[in-house]
């Protein structure tokens, strides 16, 4: 015999909701708590589900190159250590150094013909407007003096921070022009890890958590400590940034790495 379940008030309808066994009322709970169990698997599996996270160095640049001209000397290779202020790149500014010599010279000549007027407006040789003018034609030189010395400390390109070379874009004798790509350097200082994780997470995961990882190019195991959060959830992907520090790590770990990290299983 089929019974079908009713919602309804009457107590002839809950009698025999019950003199069924009990088979009626487990099949109606069944049916009441499927769109429930289905959310709560979704959300289990969205928790447990890997996540990629790409390992960065905490400080990298481009050096590029300022000015246009021929390189002169690279005396970094690929993988070498730098300090901060060592010199990674030269350009031959052997022109614009004479430039800057004929300035000064000129800078020069304008400064003895002032104190030669100021003494003639001492005598009452000259007038006050000559004095004037030549005193600016000595800023003038001196302001034409400060512009070659600024290009031509352009002519060496210097580390900014202390790390390794990651890569060399040029050779000595190449022409490169402003902007160029010269050197690319990685800091020495620690690393981080960056990854895009489920919203969902947000009800646990704060700063100063910790997440086991694996590098997928060594196998070893690195563990995680979240430093930042992002201020707002992905509205598409429906996830948000974190950036983490590398407590510790088993195996080298290197900059551009990659690997999956999962939640704690205890959530």
């Amino acid at each position: 015999m089929t019974v079908l379940c009713s919602a309804g008030p009457s107590k002839f309808a809950a009698a025999l909701v019950l003199w069924v066994g009990g088979v009626c009322l487990g099949t109606c709970a069944l049916a009441q708590t499927k769109p429930a169990a289905a959310a709560a698997s979704v959300l289990a599996s969205t928790n447990l589900a890997p996540v990629r996270f790409l390992v960065v160095a905490a400080q990298e640049s481009i050096l590029s190159a300022s000015v246009a001209g021929r390189i002169a000397k690279v005396p970094v290779g690929l993988g070498d250590s730098v300090r901060a202020g060592q010199v990674v790149a030269s350009f031959d500014c052997a022109e614009m150094q004479a430039r800057r010599g004929a300035v000064r010279a000129e800078h020069e000549a304008a400064r003895v013909q002032y104190e030669a007027k100021q003494k003639l407006q001492g005598l009452q040789s000259a007038a006050e407007v000559e004095v004037e003018l030549a005193a600016a034609n000595v800023n003038k030189a001196q302001s034409q003096v400060h512009i070659f010395d600024a290009q031509v400390a352009q002519c060496v390109i210097v580390a900014p921070f202390a790390g390794k070379v990651a890569r060399v874009h040029v050779k000595v004798g190449q022409g490169v022009n402003p902007g160029a790509p010269v050197v690319e350097l990685v800091g020495s200082g620690p690393l981080k890890a960056r990854m895009n994780v489920p919203s969902q997470w947000l009800a646990w995961l704060k700063a100063g958590d910790k997440l086991d990882g694996k590098v997928d190019e060594t196998g070893g195991t690195v563990a995680l400590r979240v430093t930042r959060i992002a201020a707002r959830v992905d509205a598409v992907s429906q996830t948000v940034e974190i950036e983490t520090e590398l407590a510790s790590t088993t195996g080298q770990v290197l900059p551009g790495m990659s690997g999956q990290v999962r939640a704690p299983s205890a959530l």
